[in-house]
């Protein structure tokens, strides 16, 4: 058998970064030059096959990843706990040609830790830095507003994934999805088997079972055998 492993990943940054553009490019292959901002949210789920080492041994695992913008909502400050709810990976995305898009970094986590809980070593999710536009320094470097050293040391000083660089203008969408791959083998890492019920239905432990609900997750570590229901708190 082999099932999906699902993750979810949410795009989060100021206004005007790049994220719908990252977002539209790695979808549907197509960069707008411009994007008309809307309410709401706008999510979207890509395919791939993934080589991961595990105990010293390459095995071919196969992710249904859903990426999810804000669309907009970041203006209003109108995101809500139930927006970060499900994630495996924050990717907070900055313009490196505009420097308080990466001081704000720092307002983004501590909206994460009010809405999801402290990030730190055993949180069920990722935080990767991404720095977009790097279009605009290869054709004028004094754009450049935040260095590449000073992006990787923040993150280091802050336990954060550095995500690198790129250009959803420029960046093909296979690219742009070879850098989501890197963050994805960083999400198994840390998550380990993340998959719905109705994937797993073969289970033995999960057959003949009326109260599993479609939807519900099942945790596995990556590297241990045995598979742990994800428990719901009191209603």
């Amino acid at each position: 058998m082999n099932d999906k492993i699902e993750y979810k990943i949410i795009l989060l940054g100021d206004s005007s970064v790049g994220k719908t553009s990252f977002f539209k490019k790695v979808t549907s292959g197509v960069f707008y030059e411009t994007n008309i901002s809307s309410i709401g949210m706008d999510k979207s789920s890509i395919n791939f096959d993934i080589d991961i080492n595990e105990n010293n041994k390459i095995t071919n695992k196969s992710f249904k990843i859903t990426l999810v913008d804000t669309a907009g909502q970041e203006r209003f400050k109108s995101l809500t706990k139930s927006f970060y709810k499900g994630a495996d990976c924050i990717l907070l995305i900055y313009d490196i040609t505009n420097k308080d898009s990466f001081n704000k970094i720092s307002y983004w986590i501590s909206t994460i830790n009010d809405a999801i809980g402290f990030y730190r070593e055993n949180s069920k999710y990722i935080i990767v830095v991404l720095g977009q536009k790097v279009d605009l320094v290869e054709i004028d470097y004094n754009k450049r507003a935040v260095e590449k050293e000073e992006a990787e040391s923040m993150c280091n000083d802050n336990d954060l994934i550095w995500g690198g660089e790129c250009s959803a203008k420029t960046f093909t969408s296979e690219e742009l999805k070879d850098l989501l791959k890197i963050y994805v083998q960083k999400i198994y890492e840390k998550v380990g088997r993340k998959i719905s019920i109705q994937n797993v239905k073969n289970l033995n432990q999960y057959n003949n079972k009326s109260n599993d609900k479609k939807g519900d997750l099942i945790y596995n570590d990556p590297y241990k055998s045995y598979s742990k229901r994800k428990k719901k708190c009191c209603s």
